[in-house]
């Protein structure tokens, strides 16, 4: 019946849809049920979501001096929100959180709790700026130095198989560490990408590369600890337990002051990946988007980096196809129009040449 329906929040009480609709509703109680509508969201994104809303409704209180109400989201709070969160915290944690409240007004809007004729009350509010920096790709002597760095050590052959995994297969860094044993076909050179890790929340199959594939086997047959299962870790530390995110970014903070490499990170290998694949043409646009686990092309263009000059002075000239077009044709063919004979020419070049005489 309408108006029966229940949904459990954070605080164990049920919240019926009756009475979401009434604006004075405490905001935190309506968490719950935006997210289970947003169940499109990964964990981490829905985390955000979260942690955003919940830091807009805590705003509140220490600014209006009351809990805060459905009927705070509107353009005049969320705008002084969004300030504060800028000037005392970043300008990127200002965007996440314009992000979160938009979502949760176009929310409520949707299901008539909370709108203007039908809108989002915050539809109209600006994204705040942030200044875009790109990560920049690692270029081929940094690459190769990496590669040799992370070999020495007592975890050498785990963290250079983990480089080269990042390197060739451009995974993030959840998603390496939350591989599987059985996620792994060294025969098909296929690495799989389960949902419930991906950002995007959409399995896919990414090519490992013949040297990724060498060290991947090598790793497995002869240095990995742990359990054999295949719903076991794929990569582990020196106990057989298994390794982290956290574990991986400390693993590149080494490798940082191994490397002298200033800006290294792990995020950095999927930009040198992205940039390799498309210098080596591994694949078309579409390729690399399958296989980044990308939805839209503009993240292809951020994530891309141009050939060298070395390498764009190398490339074929614009004038290369047209030669290779002229040198196809027969010898007749080759002929200027008006020198060739009637029987060399085609229709339409007939027409032209008769109509050329008559107008002689």
């Amino acid at each position: 019946m309408p108006g029966e329906r229940t949904l459990r929040t954070s605080i164990g009480r049920p919240v019926r849809w009756a009475e979401m609709r009434d604006i004075h509703t405490p905001l935190l109680e309506v968490i719950d049920s935006f997210l289970t509508h947003r169940h499109d969201l990964s964990a981490r994104t829905a985390m955000n979501y979260r942690r955003a809303i919940t830091g807009f409704a805590k705003w509140c209180q220490q600014s209006i001096g009351r809990a805060a109400e459905i009927s705070d989201i509107e353009p005049g709070t969320v705008e002084a929100f969004l300030a504060f969160r800028k000037t005392n915290s970043s300008a990127q944690n200002a965007r996440v959180a314009w992000v979160a409240l938009r979502s949760l007004g176009r929310f409520l809007a949707e299901r008539r709790i909370h709108h203007e004729l039908g809108e989002s009350t915050l539809r109209l509010i600006r994204m705040p700026r942030v200044k875009d920096e790109v990560r920049r790709a690692l270029n081929d002597g940094e690459m190769w130095r990496l590669i040799r760095s992370a070999g020495d050590g007592e975890t050498g052959a785990r963290d250079s198989t983990i480089v080269w995994t990042l390197l060739g297969c451009g995974l993030r860094r959840e998603e390496l560490a939350s591989l599987r044993l059985g996620d792994v076909e060294l025969h098909e050179r296929r690495l799989h990408i389960r949902a419930t890790t991906s950002k995007s929340i959409h399995a896919r199959d990414v090519t490992i590369p013949i040297e990724a594939a060498k060290a991947l086997d090598a790793y497995i047959a002869d240095h990995r600890r742990g359990e054999d299962e295949e719903d076991a870790p794929l990569f582990t530390d020196r106990h057989g337990k298994p390794l982290s995110g956290n574990a991986v970014r400390k693993l590149f903070e080494r490798l940082k002051v191994r490397t002298g490499i200033r800006d290294l990170c792990a995020h950095q290998m999927r930009h040198t990946w992205a940039t390799n694949y498309h210098r080596s043409g591994s694949g078309s646009r579409f390729d690399l988007m399958v296989e980044g686990g990308w939805t839209t092309g503009r993240m292809v263009e951020r994530y891309t980096k141009s050939r060298p000059f070395e390498e764009r002075r190398k490339a074929p000239s614009p004038f290369t196809a047209s030669r290779k077009a002229m040198a196809e044709r027969r010898p007749s063919e080759r002929r200027p129009l008006e020198e060739r004979r009637p029987s060399e020419r085609g229709p339409s070049q007939k027409r032209e040449g008769l109509y050329a005489d008559r107008t002689a």
